[in-house]
């Protein structure tokens, strides 16, 4: 298309700088033959700008054979004389050489202006049926091909003596370079994010340079409440709910949000221009309640045992590693003679008196002492911030777990339980402070079952013997 406006334009400037009737009609020629070549361009550029399908291009191949037409008859007006001539005018103190229409040449402009108002037509629906904020560049075109229509008109029915209508060409030429080559619909552009952003299920709030709030898309409408687009008030309402935010920042906020407890990742980021400037920033508020929850429930599914609801070994070894053993006393217990009871009722009662045991055990401590289900039926109970003083607590809690057990309970046999109590501030790492435990229930083991022994009256009988 920017090729094709090449010949009439410089047969144009041939027209208006020549004084001599040879060159002048010669630029007559490359005028003429040069709009052919501009109007098949044309008919091609504007399927291609228009987005029309190659089997509905239907007006291209009888706009070419006019087209071709055309031009072997204003050839032949070499011979013939039939399409125009030429005749000296004076023009401003300089000799021109004006352009005399013959028949050839009413045929040349039906066959232009013909496919030049196809070209404006399809031009309109399509700017017509496009969206609004993508008509831009079309209705652009089509009004330079109106104004270029109306400005060779208007030399045509004025007889104006020199032809200056190949500016209005060169202007199209450039506006199609750019709107076809370089425009970036930056409106259409700013549409389509903000309905993207729009849609995002993130609640997203946009910062000027001043830390003031412009923008925010529905779901951060919804999260803070905004009426009638007063955005300004985002920012004392985020704070509110999630504190200060800083950008590069990601952190992780539980909040209440009518009556439910919700989870919020919360991100802040700053938007800079090219030379490195602080332009802005933007703000995303994701809810991932669910996924906690769904996290939440398979690391409890990995770290806890599925018959009692107590922590597994796997959950034992991650609460070890976090203890701090000065202040932590273990309990490690054993149902006594319990592979009789799963002799003797089978294996769904046995899972039964497991967890009557667990159960037990859980409602004899704090909340904050951790139950562990260490393998069959062994247990180990945490007990956090603790020291030696909680001595006869530890003795009451036993005897009261041993009371409650041997009571039979329906479709439950009575059993009974023996501990080995260790405290952590005689340990070096966890595997001792166990060891020490597993020491004491030996012992219990060794003594009749049914009850307890602390490893530190273990160690201070052996001194005693010793």
């Amino acid at each position: 298309m920017l090729c094709a406006l090449i010949p009439p334009m410089i047969g144009n400037a041939i027209i208006i700088i020549s004084s001599s009737q040879f060159l002048s009609t010669i630029g007559y020629y490359f005028y003429f033959l040069g709009m052919n070549v501009v109007m098949a361009a044309l008919i091609h550029f504007t399927g291609q700008y228009c987005g029309i399908e190659r089997d509905k291009r239907f007006y291209r191949i009888p706009g070419i054979i006019l087209l071709a037409a055309d031009t072997i008859q204003l050839l032949c007006n070499i011979m013939w004389g039939h399409a125009f001539s030429t005749v000296a005018l004076e023009a401003g103190g300089y000799t021109y050489f004006g352009l005399v229409p013959l028949a050839g040449q009413s045929f040349h402009r039906i066959v232009d202006y013909g496919l030049l108002t196809v070209s404006i037509i399809i031009f309109f629906l399509k700017a017509f049926n496009s969206p609004k904020i993508n008509a831009e560049r079309y209705y652009v075109i089509l009004f330079t091909m109106l104004v270029i229509t109306a400005w060779e008109s208007f030399y045509i029915f004025s007889r104006t003596p020199i032809d200056r209508s190949m500016i209005g060409f060169g202007v199209f030429g450039l506006l199609v370079y750019f709107f076809s080559l370089k425009y970036r619909p930056l409106r259409l552009l700013d549409s389509m994010l903000s309905n993207i952003a729009s849609g995002l299920p993130e609640a997203l709030y946009f910062y000027d340079a001043f830390d003031q709030c412009i923008w925010a898309n529905q779901s951060g409408i919804n999260l803070v409440k905004i009426e009638n687009e007063d955005y300004e008030v985002a920012t004392t309402r985020l704070r509110k709910m999630f504190g200060e935010f800083r950008s590069g920042e990601s952190k992780q906020h539980e909040i209440q949000i009518d009556g439910e407890i919700k989870t919020f990742v919360v991100e802040k980021h700053n938007v800079v221009d090219e030379k490195g400037r602080i332009t802005g920033s933007f703000l995303s508020v994701r809810d991932n309640t669910s996924e906690q929850m769904t996290l939440r429930e398979e690391v409890y599914k990995a770290t806890h045992d599925p018959l009692t609801g107590a922590y597994n070994r796997a959950g034992y070894n991650i609460l070890m590693e976090k203890a701090e053993l000065w202040k932590t006393i273990m309990l490690l217990i054993d149902g006594d003679c319990f592979k009789s009871v799963n002799d003797t009722y089978g294996h769904e009662v046995g899972d039964k008196v497991l967890q009557r045991i667990a159960n037990t055990i859980k409602q004899s401590f704090r909340a904050e002492d951790h139950v562990c289900r260490y393998g069959g039926d062994e247990f180990v109970v945490m007990m956090t911030h603790s020291d030696s003083d909680q001595k006869n607590l530890i003795i009451d809690r036993i005897k009261k777990i041993n009371t409650i057990l041997s009571t039979p309970e329906e479709g439950v046999p009575p059993v009974t339980i023996s501990a080995g109590i260790a405290h952590g501030r005689n340990a070096r790492y966890a595997e001792e402070l166990f060891e020490h435990a597993d020491q004491a229930l030996y012992e219990t083991k060794n003594n009749g079952k049914n009850g307890f022994t602390f490893y530190e009256d273990l160690v201070e009988e052996k001194k005693a013997e010793s």
